[in-house]
């Protein structure tokens, strides 16, 4: 299976995994040929990319940090918790406990999984980006408190604070959260109030772990203090607000937004690495650089010479320097694909 961008689809691929809309129904279904039809029908759906198996791709297997059908299930029950929440409803609380299961979910799969490097890539459509982004946070959260070796008890309460660290979102106007171009500095300024907002409400109508509360509050918060609400610094930001500060800064450069095109996975992890010691705690960007791979598996990826290559394999320790299966070259399908090691 391969990773391609939607504009490279071309009929006779297969579709390799499910790919989920707005409101939980199969968009993509896995099996599926694709046709002329199919590409125009998809199309609609401004899709940025999908997975596909073809010649060369057959046999690669993707070790994904979970499977499609969680990280769905995950995501439909924020988007009811958000629905309640928006809508003045004090019946929250079924979705909620489903939010609860889908954490549970969660945590157990990453603190059992056997996997050293991780790939956390996530496809999102631009209107589900906001119930599908802290599902993703929540996963490379665990992933950074795997690899600082945290207790399961540490984990749940840090895949809390992750998984609701943007519910202040639920409580500002749509027009302002959904608004297509830039915000105007009074915008702005409501929208950073998700922060404290969203503290006070979980607080107020969650019962979650004491410390899970912090992620919400902190997680703009900045290592060399200039970040927000309380320009908090260090370690006087606990390590939840710190954790969750690199997992939805790389989250959110990853993915395409209506006024901004999604940053390469590799170019998201440079600015990550870039901004250790001033934006975020550098020995949590250690932790993140140890455990996350910025290829991942099956990605299409172009050398520098103008080859291009699916990543095979990635190992720990080397995170840009990935094993490539060459599939292109002068412009052509090359007749017997081979490896490289990208130097």
């Amino acid at each position: 299976m391969r990773l391609v961008e939607f504009q490279d689809l071309v009929p006779g691929m297969e579709i390799a995994d499910n790919f989920y809309g707005l409101n939980g129904g199969v968009l993509a279904k896995k099996g599926a040929v694709i046709t002329e039809k199919y590409i125009e029908s998809l199309s609609h759906y401004e899709i940025p990319f999908l997975y596909i198996l073809d010649k060369f791709s057959e046999d690669i297997q993707i070790n994904c940090s979970i499977t499609s059908s969680m990280r769905n299930e995950a995501t439909q029950n924020l988007k009811h918790l958000y629905d309640a929440i928006k809508s003045g409803s004090s019946s929250y609380q079924k979705p909620l406990q489903a939010c609860l299961e889908s954490i549970d979910k969660l945590t157990e799969d990453i603190i059992t999984e056997k996997i050293e490097l991780y790939d956390v890539f996530d496809i999102k459509m631009i209107e589900n980006y906001i119930y599908q982004q802290p599902v993703n946070v929540t996963v490379i959260s665990l992933i950074i408190g795997k690899s600082l070796n945290l207790s399961s008890l540490e984990m749940y309460r840090l895949a809390c604070g992750a998984f609701f660290h943007d519910i202040g979102n639920a409580l500002i106007p749509e027009e302002i959260l959904f608004k297509q171009g830039k915000l105007t500095d009074e915008e702005m300024a409501i929208v950073k109030t998700h922060t404290e907002e969203g503290y006070r409400f979980a607080k107020d109508e969650f019962n979650l772990p004491m410390r899970s509360y912090l992620a919400i509050l902190q997680h703009h918060e900045r290592f060399d203090g200039k970040g927000y609400p309380l320009a908090k610094s260090g370690e006087d930001i606990s390590i939840y607000g710190r954790i969750v500060a690199i997992a939805d800064v790389f989250d959110a450069l990853s993915s395409r937004r209506r006024t901004r095109e999604a940053l390469s996975p590799t170019d998201a992890f440079k600015l990550i690495i870039s901004g250790a010691g001033s934006q975020f705690d550098p020995e949590l960007v250690r932790a993140f650089l140890d455990r996350v791979s910025p290829y991942p598996i099956g990605y299409t990826l172009k050398l520098p010479d103008g080859r291009i290559g699916v990543v095979v394999e990635n190992y720990r320790g080397k995170p840009f320097n990935p094993k490539v299966r060459v599939i292109f070259e002068n412009g052509r399908p090359a007749s017997n694909p081979y490896i490289v090691m990208v130097k």
